[in-house]
């Protein structure tokens, strides 16, 4: 099974597993900083879960980059339309 690298340190991700009582549970861990899923019974649980990570983690930095840029660009227009003598009232 294919697995993603890291989405924070780029490093290469394994397979962990752990048996409890007659389960095998297992774990998807970064070799290189650590990052982990939470144990799952299922293994292909904890692939898609880990390979999910990166898009994710790329979603919420657009949504911050656009949020950072909210007061600035209303800033902007504000300032553009009273230079350009627009008004919200007639």
């Amino acid at each position: 099974m294919k697995l993603e690298c890291c989405p924070c340190c780029k490093g290469r991700a394994y397979f962990a597993d752990m048996p409890v009582n007659d389960m095998l549970l297992w774990q998807v861990i970064c070799e290189e900083c650590g990052m982990a899923t939470a144990y799952d019974e299922d293994k292909l649980f904890c692939r898609d879960r880990w390979n999910l990570r990166q898009e994710r983690s790329n979603l919420k930095t657009w949504v911050t980059a656009l949020g950072a840029l909210a007061p600035f660009l209303a800033i902007v227009f504000f300032l553009a339309g009273t230079l350009t003598g627009a008004s919200l009232t007639r």
